[in-house]
C-alpha cells in the first residue's frame, strides 16, 4: 500500500524550515530591541508597568521603541492627518 503522506513531506518540511527561521529572526529583533524612545530618547527600563505601556513597532526588519507620552502625540497626529483627508 502507498503512503499519500510521502508525496508532500518534502514540502510541509520545506515550509516548516521556513517558518522556523522567520521566528527566529523575529525573536533576535525582538530580543536585541531599542533602549530607548525613538523619538525623545528616554531610557527604557525593564518594569513590568513599562513593559506594559511601552510600545514596540516592527516594520521591515526595524525595530522601534516609543514611551507613551511620544505614543500618544504620534496618535494624535496620525488622527488629524486621517481627518484631515
Amino acid at each position: 500500500m502507498k503512503k499519500i503522506r510521502k508525496n508532500n513531506s518534502a514540502k510541509r518540511k520545506k515550509e516548516r524550515k521556513a517558518k522556523e527561521e522567520r521566528l527566529a529572526t523575529q525573536v533576535e529583533t525582538m530580543v536585541n530591541h531599542p533602549k530607548e524612545c525613538c523619538i525623545c530618547r528616554a531610557q527604557f527600563e525593564r518594569t513590568p508597568e513599562s513593559v506594559k505601556t511601552w510600545t514596540v513597532t516592527v516594520r521591515e526588519e526595524r525595530v522601534r521603541l516609543t514611551c507613551p507620552q511620544c505614543w500618544h502625540i504620534l496618535q494624535e497626529a496620525l488622527e488629524a492627518i486621517v481627518d484631515g483627508n
